[in-house]
């Protein structure tokens, strides 16, 4: 099992193509991320850690927006 880094931007999913070998690893890595991002003076975006099967591709899909 790895954990891949997602970071979501609004309401967009962007992967990191970064995999780290534990949950712990991957969140310590986006919160370095983000703080180095904060001390540029730039706000950091939201992220997640998503279990996956080692070796798998990442793949997602999302409906599109329906207009209002």
């Amino acid at each position: 099992m790895e954990f891949l880094l997602i970071w979501v931007l609004n309401s967009h999913f962007v992967d990191s193509g970064l995999r780290y070998k534990d949950a712990g690893e991957c969140y310590a890595a986006a919160q370095n991320a983000g703080s180095e991002l904060q001390y540029s003076g730039i706000t950091p975006p939201k992220f997640t850690c998503i279990p996956l099967k080692q070796g798998y591709e990442f793949k997602l899909y999302l409906q599109p927006e329906q207009s209002k």
